[in-house]
């Protein structure tokens, strides 16, 4: 062939695969825009991603992108996606600032938020919808602000994927016995379910269980399901009762109670339904008051709080609202009551909320028999997105909750939040050969480092004369500590002490300081005994991330991980990292080899684009053979899917 015929023949294959790319991309825009319009974002993205793997610079595709991240995906890629209209763009649309100002206000970027919320007010008109919306968005983020920079001593944990799924996973209630929860979900049971106008599954009922270890099994569908909307609102009555939400008539709330352990056809609590629409209840442990949420009794049709009294001869009272020291003129949703009757904790997207539900709690004044002003609970049990369904444990002092943040797995997941407690740390100073020493004239401080919580706080004291001493510290923190005799200027080292996260009070740690001779300064280690620890100045440090079944890519929990775990090895550059890859006992066993070494090299080449070293890091691959759980039960598989990273 002549070569002027060969080019002619590759500029006609080149045209007919941009031809192709076109049309393919007009038809995914079509379908993408149909799913949008509808609401159907998870759908429409679906479309949008196809079109910019070919077209990666679209602004049009990157914009509904953006806007179908923030409501379903992923908070980050959604503010990557709006930032680079921006850059390409600026002027493109007025409403682009709003995105961007919901995105920064999601991603915990509150003053630039607060910076394209203001650009978007000069935009529009000062009587439209939006410019009163927008402008309780900036109270938010400045609200949301000084909660971040002020936590509050707790640790949300989410439960983990057994119980979350790719879908919306919320409104968990507990048994009394703390070993089984029902909750909602939105997660796909059969391929031929119907699906909402949202494009997603109707809601409904599911249970799990723990077992001794902790261990949370495979959730089962309640047979109480409907083919419409069903949730779970209250376990109450020592376990034979249950509410449950239906969406039958605009939502209403219902009964069942089981009767031979069997859980009997619901009935429609007829004293709190009405044509509109009711969303939770919760019957107070006395069994005199009902506090539900309904839209009912409000003009502007917003979510309050109202509630129900029986009488002497059992006949429950007129709905009535809660005064607006509790609700007010946004929703407020989800109230539980504590077992003595006393303290209420609701969710608002109104009061100081940090965005979206905010979870709150208001205490009963015994004089005056009213409801005191709502606390919001802070972060990090609150954050700048829905924040609801805050229930208490019968048997411990943690609280379940559902939230959509991120490093979640779908929209929102079911987590428990714990509090972290001060524990005593109980020092001793020894001689090299591990014999106590005079302890007179020293004196301990121990000062958090630069990541620990903001409440873990600085503390001095002196030594015993036997070179003991005694100091209560924030548990899950780490902290320097630092020994200086009065005859010397430092005597020891800044050594490093790290506490585990504890939820028990009476927990207490045992530390040995051994001090060297002023020589050998360097070799001087700190040893904590309680809990199998020990700490020196460098402590080997193991990082979990676990995968689904068959995927050895990384999901935005993992990333969230990843970008803690970086953030440390920014500030330690001599540390080396060991990236260990397992698969469960599933499949095969080349098939497991080759997936355990795919999630190790995932976890590598994310490192490697965050700016971490090569030549600081190690991979290894186990295949099946390193289980850590029974690979019988799903909840063991789980947690054999997982890559192990050490920091030495």
């Amino acid at each position: 062939m002549h070569v002027r015929g060969l080019i002619f023949t590759i500029s006609l294959f080149v045209v007919s695969i941009s031809v192709s790319f076109s049309q393919s991309n007009k038809l995914f825009l079509r379908k993408g825009n149909q799913c949008y319009k509808k609401g159907q974002y998870k759908n429409a993205y679906a479309f949008y991603e196809q079109i910019l793997k070919s077209d990666p610079n679209n602004t049009k595709v990157l914009y509904r992108a953006g806007v179908c991240n923030l409501y379903r995906y992923s908070k980050e890629q959604a503010l990557a996606d709006f930032e680079k209209v921006y850059q390409t763009d600026s002027l493109y649309d007025k409403y682009l600032y709003y995105w961007l100002g919901r995105a920064n206000h999601l991603n915990f970027k509150f003053d630039e938020a607060i910076r394209f919320y203001t650009s978007f007010l000069s935009k529009v008109s000062a009587s439209s919808i939006q410019y009163k919306e927008v402008q309780r968005y900036i109270y938010q983020a400045s609200c949301a602000r000084d909660f971040v920079a002020n936590p509050s001593s707790n640790y949300v944990r989410n439960l983990g994927p057994v119980v979350n799924s790719s879908f919306s996973d919320h409104s968990p209630i507990t048994s009394v016995t703390d070993t089984f929860i029902l909750f909602t979900s939105r997660r796909v049971t059969d391929a031929k379910a119907k699906e909402e106008y949202d494009g997603e599954p109707f809601e409904d009922i599911f249970f799990t269980s723990r077992n001794a270890q902790g261990e949370w099994s495979k959730p089962e569908s309640f047979h109480l399901n409907t083919t419409g909307h069903d949730a779970s609102i209250q376990l109450f009555d020592n376990d034979t009762k249950l509410y449950i939400y239906s969406y039958l008539h605009d939502g209403d709330i219902y009964l069942t109670e089981k009767v031979d352990g069997s859980w009997q056809t619901p009935v429609s609590f007829e004293e709190i339904n009405s044509v509109d629409f009711e969303a939770d209840a919760f019957m107070t442990k006395d069994g005199k008051t009902v506090y539900f949420a309904s839209n009912h009794l409000k003009k502007n049709g917003d979510l309050d709080i109202c509630f129900i009294t029986k009488d002497a001869a059992g006949a429950w009272s007129k709905p009535q609202l809660l005064p607006s020291v509790i609700n007010t003129d946004e929703d407020e949703d989800a109230p539980y009551i504590t077992a003595d009757g006393k303290t209420m904790y609701f969710s608002s997207r109104g009061h100081t909320s940090m965005g979206g539900y905010d979870v709150f709690r208001s205490v009963l004044d015994s004089a005056t028999g009213k409801w005191t002003k709502p606390v919001n609970l802070g972060y990090p049990v609150n954050t700048p997105d829905d924040d609801l369904y805050f229930c208490l444990s019968s048997q411990t002092s943690r609280a379940f909750m559902s939230s959509y943040r991120t490093g979640g797995y779908g929209e929102k997941d079911i987590y428990e939040v714990l509090t972290i407690e001060q524990v005593q740390v109980e020092g001793l100073l020894v001689d090299e050969h591990k014999n106590r020493i005079d302890g007179a004239g020293y004196t301990i401080t121990i000062t958090p480092v630069e990541t620990a919580s903001k409440n873990a706080a600085m503390q001095t004291v002196n030594t015993s004369a036997d070179g003991s001493f005694r100091v209560n510290c924030l548990s899950d923190n780490a902290y320097s500590v630092l020994v200086v005799h009065a005859a010397d200027t430092l005597f020891a080292d800044t050594l490093q002490l790290e506490l585990e996260e504890e939820k028990n009070k009476s927990v207490s740690y045992t530390c040995m300081i051994s001090l060297p001779k002023q020589a050998d300064i360097d070799s001087t280690v700190v040893s904590v005994v309680a809990r199998d620890t020990v700490i020196a100045k460098r402590v080997p440090v193991q990082q979990v991330i676990y995968f689904g079944s068959m995927i050895s890519d990384l999901g935005p929990a993992s990333k969230n991980e990843l970008r803690k775990l970086i953030a440390n090895l920014e500030k330690d550059s001599l540390a080396q990292i060991t990236i260990n890859g397992h698969a469960d006992g599933s499949g095969p066993e080349k098939l497991n080899e080759k997936l355990s070494e795919k999630r190790a090299l995932a976890v590598k080449e994310y490192l490697i684009s965050k700016g971490i070293s090569p030549a600081r890091i190690r991979v290894a691959s186990f295949g099946s053979q390193k289980p850590i759980a029974s690979n019988d039960t799903d909840a063991g598989r789980a947690k054999n899917r997982r890559v192990e990273i050490i920091i030495e």
